[in-house]
């Protein structure tokens, strides 16, 4: 059921939809699951990481910028407590949409130790991350006059 009242969005799924995606690899539950946060959501998302394989992505501000954090979980034990092997995954591309005012004046992988290219548009800032083997953090650093130094 779905229920718009103002600006706020209302999704109830009366099953248990992300167990069933998770657990049986149904892709129809997972893709239902997935359009509904869109939907939900307005299809706003201040990050989004494309790219093949499964991954956890976790975002935030720090003193010096911002941390973007991909964990591989692309795996067949993926759902089980133990990981034996990696099967690292290719590129994903990675889009933020920054505060207004907020320039990126570099991007390092923290686990790879390499610098990356970046682009950005007004508030968009996009780059491409090569691999992932189990985890990759890409520190985001903003320049010193956006600190007010």
């Amino acid at each position: 059921m779905l229920r718009e009242k103002g600006k706020s969005r209302i999704a109830y799924l009366p099953s248990d939809i992300d167990r069933c995606a998770w657990k049986y690899g149904n892709t129809d539950m997972s893709t239902l699951l997935q359009n509904t946060i869109r939907w939900v959501t307005h299809n706003q998302a201040e990050v989004r990481v494309t790219g093949d394989g499964v991954a956890e992505v976790i975002a935030w501000e720090t003193e010096p910028g911002y941390a973007i954090h991909i964990l591989n979980y692309n795996n067949p034990n993926m759902t089980r407590p133990w990981i034996r092997k990696d099967y690292p995954i290719g590129p994903q591309q990675v889009r933020i949409e920054l505060p207004a005012g907020v320039k990126i004046s570099r991007v390092e992988l923290l686990r790879a130790g390499a610098r990356l290219p970046v682009q950005q548009k007004g508030r968009t800032l996009e780059f491409v991350i090569p691999s992932v083997q189990d985890y990759e953090v890409a520190a985001l650093y903003t320049s010193l006059k956006d600190h007010g130094i």
